[in-house]
């Protein structure tokens, strides 16, 4: 009994000093605390081509529909590279109308066409999911490049000019299981153009076009592994 009593304390030391062993992790700092998240959808090496269907309808003076095609290829999972040849025609809205009522024209230029280069930065990929029942994987990217704009005058003479252009924007990817994308996203482009009829009095104008679209995409990398598959599968099957 004396034994048992003098073991107690030893007892309760060692459960102890065994508990603090357990809590003691010291100090951890923001930059030891990190989140790791596998893509499913991984961006690196693909190869992208995209039909979009925009509008322009911010001009003062026109509307514009637009239809653009662009092909994209990633080096990682955050940088890629994308070339959008767009087309379209603006069309004058009421501002424009009211004005040529009033017996003056505005000296404006509607937009016909365009051939851009960029570069994406996609930093944000992520998920959500919709009434708890089916999980959306998701990008978030900016872009920014230049090119070339085509554009006429709405007044009689139609001339024409082929300006410079700064484009930036920013948008997001939808990714579906089947290898598709779906795309929304707003560019805007700077113009400088120069306009004949002013030319004496004003060398450039600084236009703005911005587009809001919606595009469809095909991953060409994930199509060509699929086609190897089937191939695969068929030669199989015949062999048999």
């Amino acid at each position: 009994m004396k034994r048992l009593i003098f073991l107690l304390p030893l007892s309760f030391l060692s459960t102890s000093a065994l508990a603090q062993e357990t809590i003691d992790v010291g100090l951890l700092k923001k930059a030891d605390i990190k989140v790791v998240q596998k893509q499913l959808y991984a961006k690196e090496g693909m190869n992208e081509l995209s039909l979009h269907v925009g509008v322009m309808p911010f001009d003062a003076f026109s509307i514009t529909p637009k239809l653009e095609i662009s092909y994209g290829t990633f080096v990682s999972d955050t940088l890629g590279f994308e070339v959008a040849l767009g087309g379209g025609y603006g069309l004058s809205n009421a501002n424009y109308r009211h004005l040529v009522d009033f017996g003056t024209t505005p000296d404006t230029y509607r937009y016909l066409a365009s051939a851009i280069g960029d570069v994406q930065w996609a930093p944000v990929y992520g998920k959500m999911a919709i009434q708890g029942s089916k999980l959306f994987h998701y990008d978030v990217y900016g872009l920014g490049g230049g090119g070339l704009t085509v554009e006429q005058a709405f007044m009689e003479d139609k001339s024409m000019s082929f300006g410079p252009t700064i484009s930036a924007g920013i948008g997001s990817r939808i990714f579906f299981s089947d290898g598709t994308i779906l795309r929304i996203q707003l560019r805007d482009d700077f113009i400088l153009q120069k306009r004949a009829k002013t030319v004496e009095t004003q060398g450039m104008y600084l236009k703005q076009n911005m587009t809001i679209s919606v595009g469809y995409t095909f991953d060409l990398r994930k199509m060509a592994k699929d086609a190897k598959k089937q191939a695969k599968d068929l030669r199989a099957r015949g062999s048999k």
